[in-house]
């Protein structure tokens, strides 16, 4: 018995030195019960704390590996990615507001890069680009969505065409189906209807900017008149259905008559041009067309401004009648009659009336008929009938040409 005491004792003194927090109860038990050796038990919990320090090991280094992934925008090998919790970006992405691009690898493009059969251009900085852009030795179009134009394109008022295989901007001579156009170095189509100088030969372009090409006379959007071939050139310095034809192509009545000749190379927003002559004090009137007027009413006799109220001349309109029913209108010590105002400020009207005239002019009191001199303060005065037949029927818009 006293044996037994002993062993029981030397047994607890050696589980008293040997900790083992890591064993479970079970575990600490199992030497009693199952036979295994105060040795063996030690070597188990050795082998559980160094499995766990391992374990927490690899954790740490996980833990810290997943603390130092950098997010957004990474250089790797010369090459830009973009990198979100989830991985690499690839596609499409809009960052900062500005739109790129990133291959299958999550590459960063740049340049020109074809995406799902249409180009796009990127600038070095990864960025989709818009607008008009210059490629090696073309230009090129990208529309706001990023892709690459091809075609007719229409900015303002002004037309471009774009190379329907490469996109590159059309410049010279292009026949686009079955038509010829032109466009400038910078791309911009002669619009018409206009005639454009190219070279030595001038050129009509019809409106829609097709070269004519049809033979005969065409009116320009400036009212002059061209005679064109079919090869869509103009006619210069010869004489055609008894016009003559300048230098620059321009045709105009062959005519003796100096202020017909005038007239030819003025315009009027309606059928009617008036032109006055202040040194012969003859005013004429003309139907037609610039290019095409043909004298409607000969010779009018007028008075003017004085010399130091001169009428001016250059070209006006005639804008605004008096409304009164004999367009009567009153001055210091006279009135006149069928007042027709001017752009310039200056009147047509009737020779002077009494101040107290209101009636038809026919039968007022006339106090001053002289024509054919310099006594106004610059308005026209025309007799009676003449003053009348303007008023009755020349339009609101007419070109007044004033010259002397």
């Amino acid at each position: 018995m006293k044996r037994v005491r002993i062993v029981a004792m030397l047994l607890a003194g050696v589980l008293s030195v040997t900790s083992v927090p890591a064993v479970s109860v079970s575990a600490a038990k199992a030497p009693l019960s199952s036979g295994i050796s105060s040795q063996q038990v030690s070597t188990v919990e050795a082998v559980t704390v160094k499995e766990a320090a391992a374990t927490n090991k690899d954790a740490a280094k996980k833990e810290t590996s997943k603390k130092t992934v950098k997010l957004g925008w990474v250089k790797k090998n010369n090459k830009w990615y973009y990198v979100t919790k989830k991985g690499n970006k690839t596609g499409w992405a809009k960052i900062d507001g500005q739109k790129y691009y990133f291959n299958s690898k999550g590459v960063m493009q740049t340049g020109l890069v074809t995406i799902k059969g249409k180009k796009y251009f990127f600038a070095q900085s990864g960025a989709m680009k818009t607008g008009w852009k210059h490629i090696s030795k073309d230009w090129y179009y990208f529309e706001k969505e990023g892709y690459m134009k091809r075609g007719w394109k229409r900015l303002g008022e002004r037309w471009f065409f774009l190379d329907e295989e490469t996109g590159a901007m059309v410049t010279g001579f292009r026949v686009i189906k079955g038509r010829r156009y032109y466009f400038r170095k910078d791309g911009v189509m002669f619009n018409g209807p206009h005639t454009y100088k190219i070279g030595t030969r001038y050129f009509f372009f019809e409106k829609g900017g097709a070269l004519t090409n049809t033979e005969g006379w065409k009116v320009s959007d400036l009212g002059n008149h061209f005679y064109t071939y079919k090869n869509g050139t103009v006619a210069v310095n010869t004489k055609i259905d008894g016009k003559i034809i300048d230098g620059g192509g321009v045709g105009v009545l062959d005519t003796s008559n100096e202020m017909d000749r005038i007239a030819q190379g003025y315009r009027s927003d309606t059928q009617y041009l008036v032109l006055a002559n202040l040194d012969t004090h003859y005013l004429q009137i003309y139907k037609g067309n610039k290019g095409e007027w043909r004298r409607f009413k000969s010779n009018w006799e007028f008075s003017c401004g004085a010399p130091a109220t001169r009428t001016p001349t250059g070209q006006f309109k005639l804008c605004y009648k008096n409304p009164s029913e004999y367009g009567w209108k009153d001055f210091t010590f006279c009135r006149a009659a069928y007042v027709y105002w001017t752009t310039a400020g200056f009147m047509l009207h009737t020779w002077l009336y009494d101040k107290y005239s209101y009636g038809d002019p026919e039968w007022e009191e006339i106090v001053d008929d002289r024509l054919g001199e310099d006594i106004s303060m610059s308005c026209i005065r025309l007799s009676l009938e003449h003053a009348k037949w303007i008023y009755n029927n020349i339009p609101h818009g007419t070109r007044l040409v004033v010259i002397e």
